[in-house]
């Protein structure tokens, strides 16, 4: 378990060192808090706009994996 842990965080840590990638994460975070707590917004719009971010956050990732090779 400590194993798969550790590859886990090394790997977000790596991820997040690219200062692109952590100011996107900041970015999105921020907007996702508001919209999930503040914005009066019905329970069922915010789960897509949660699932809305997950799923950019995907697509950028494999965008960026295809720009890089």
């Amino acid at each position: 378990m400590k194993i798969i842990l550790k590859k886990i965080s090394g790997a977000v840590l790596g991820y997040l060192s690219d200062w692109k990638n952590l100011a996107v994460h900041a970015i999105a975070g921020v907007v996702l808090v508001l919209v999930l707590f503040v914005v009066p917004l019905p329970l069922y719009v915010r789960i897509i706009v949660f699932i809305a971010v997950i799923i950019f956050n995907g697509v950028r990732g494999q965008l960026k994996k295809k720009k890089s090779t």
